[in-house]
């Protein structure tokens, strides 16, 4: 395999304490001795703590900033790169272990490749050494996973590269070679790890089954499968099918599913406890209740939640087109909406806790300099029992991937091989759900598509999945081109409320959108480390 451009010293990872939750662990020192791998214990410790290759305890969620139904004022993560179509080799970096996830993956994968170098060694039961192997090859597959998503093809590494390696002339390998090797070690992983149903946490065959969803799906669409292979549709749906008959169930209850640890339709998920716990609901609660409030909704999103009658409200968020089809009334716009609206965004006089959201100008929720600049806040994963404070041990899950994920993968798949039906059916399921209960879609062709397009929006908002949707679409040059839109709004003397659209984005994003926004970039440093071996994405190029 070809080397990576990865300068660290090696370092045994060990942990002082072992806990339940396998995505938590934290190194604390290293292992100083090569009698750590005839020690069981260790090396499950060394184990659980590569799952932070994963997601980490404080980055997990930070995908969301960046989409277009997210707005974020304090350019978390660097995300105003994104937004404003300034992204260079340079600056990448400002987007580290969130998108720009190549420095952090490649340490993981180097601690990978010292397990696998050491592993055949062990004197360890064979039984615990098969699971422990196979636990590594989905971590392993996932982070490739993560960075073809973000890079198109990247150097595959197997070897366990130190400060003294020569690393002057690693290549990258194809997009096809990297799904290739992430896909067979998900279905070594699926031939050795038990399905786990009830352990949402830690790698299985069925969470080894979602991923290896996402991964074909991702190699199906329109950015990496121009000439529209069938084969690759056809490919991704049989992938995303092989997880219809284990046991997962659409929850009934939209909002309280994602609080829940056990919910039915999670199948791999970011937990918590009372002791390894998070703070999403400090970091994006309300500012009324001294919530941070570093990501809210745009009203991009609140336009396209449907009303009752299956119709898009507004058509056009920047000019406020309203689709006369619909049941939407712009003097009272939170009315017959669709379920999922009310159970993922607050927004002016929505229940909340023992009050109402007021996020009119002057309102309760608007008076600090952490109030929302759209005139809404982020519902979902919100521990509304627990209120909101910096110091609350929240312990609600973070979907990576769950059943409805995978009925629109397959709906989507569907549709490229020509079964229509079959796509409608699979949409109509997730929309369907108890809870829910939206029209059942019934368009054709085109229409069609953008409608699969349309419920992956609504369905997994503020999950992570915007930001690489409409670019596997190549739909960015138009999504990411329209500016993300607030709403300020004036209550009256006599008591009636005013809307007014406002832009959150400046002039510069319609003008600005370059076909090379649909990768990163590799960093210019990294570039120059390889001695110009690695070949930068097109685009990015320093004169």
């Amino acid at each position: 395999m070809k080397k990576i451009i990865y300068l660290v010293s090696i370092t045994w990872i060990m942990l002082l304490s072992s806990c339940s939750d396998v995505l938590d662990i934290t190194p604390t020192d290293r292992y100083p001795d090569p009698a750590v791998w005839q020690d069981e214990n260790l090396l499950k410790m060394f184990v659980n703590e590569q799952y932070s290759g994963i997601c980490t305890k404080d980055n997990y969620y930070k995908i969301m900033y960046f989409g277009d139904d997210i707005f974020s004022k304090y350019n978390e993560g660097g995300c105003d790169l994104i937004r404003e179509n300034i992204l260079t080799a340079d600056n990448v970096g400002s987007l580290n272990n969130i998108l720009h996830v190549w420095d952090n993956s490649y340490k993981f994968i180097h601690n990978i490749n010292v397990f696998f170098n050491n592993i055949g060694e062990s004197s360890i039961d064979d039984s615990v050494k098969k699971e422990l192997i196979a636990e590594m090859k989905f971590i392993r597959a996932y982070i490739y996973a993560k960075l073809i998503w973000a890079y198109g093809g990247v150097p595959i590494i197997e070897e366990a590269f130190d400060i003294n390696s020569d690393w002057s002339q690693v290549e990258r390998n194809t997009w096809d070679e990297c799904v290739t090797y992430i896909v067979k070690n998900l279905d070594e992983v699926i031939a050795d790890l038990p399905d786990r149903p009830s352990e949402r946490n830690r790698a299985s065959g069925n969470a080894a089954r979602a991923l290896k969803s996402r991964v074909l799906l991702y190699d199906a669409s329109i950015l990496n499968n121009p000439s529209n292979d069938k084969q690759k549709w056809q490919r991704a749906a049989d992938a995303a099918a092989a997880l219809f008959d284990k046991g997962y169930t659409l929850a009934a209850d939209y909002q309280k599913m994602f609080l829940d640890v056990n919910c039915s339709e999670f199948i791999f998920a970011k937990e918590f406890s009372e002791t390894y716990y998070c703070q999403l609901t400090f970091y994006i609660g309300t500012a009324g209740n001294s919530g941070l409030a570093l990501a809210v909704p745009s009203l991009n999103i609140v336009d396209a939640y449907e009303t009752i009658d299956g119709e898009v409200p507004v058509t056009d968020s920047e000019l406020g087109t309203i689709n006369p089809k619909s049941m939407y009334d712009p003097s009272n716009p939170y009315v017959n909406r669709d379920p999922r609206f009310y159970a993922s965004i607050y927004y002016n006089g929505a229940d909340f806790m023992d009050r109402k959201i007021e996020t009119y100008k002057g309102g309760y929720d608007v008076t600090n300099q952490d109030a929302t600049m759209t005139g809404y806040y982020i519902r979902k994963f919100i521990e509304e029992d627990k209120g909101i404070s910096q110091t609350q041990h929240y312990t609600g899950p973070f979907p990576l991937f769950r059943l409805s994920e995978m009925y629109l993968n397959y709906a989507e798949a569907q549709y490229h091989l020509g079964n229509e039906d079959l796509a409608r059916e699979y949409i109509n399921k997730v929309r369907g759900r108890e809870g829910v209960k939206m029209p059942p879609v019934t368009a054709t062709g085109e229409e069609l598509l953008n409608k699969i397009y349309h419920e992956r929006m609504i369905e997994l908002a503020f999950e992570g999945h915007r930001y690489f949707d409409v670019r596997r679409w190549k739909i960015a040059e138009k999504t990411e081109t329209t500016h993300i839109m607030g709403q300020e709004i004036i209550k009256n003397n006599d008591g009636t409320l005013t809307y007014n659209r406002h832009k959150l984005t400046q002039d510069s994003r319609k003008n600005e959108w370059k076909d090379a926004f649909y990768r990163l970039p590799i960093a210019f440093s990294e570039i120059q480390r390889s001695n110009n071996s690695l070949e930068q994405n097109s685009g990015y190029e320093i004169k």
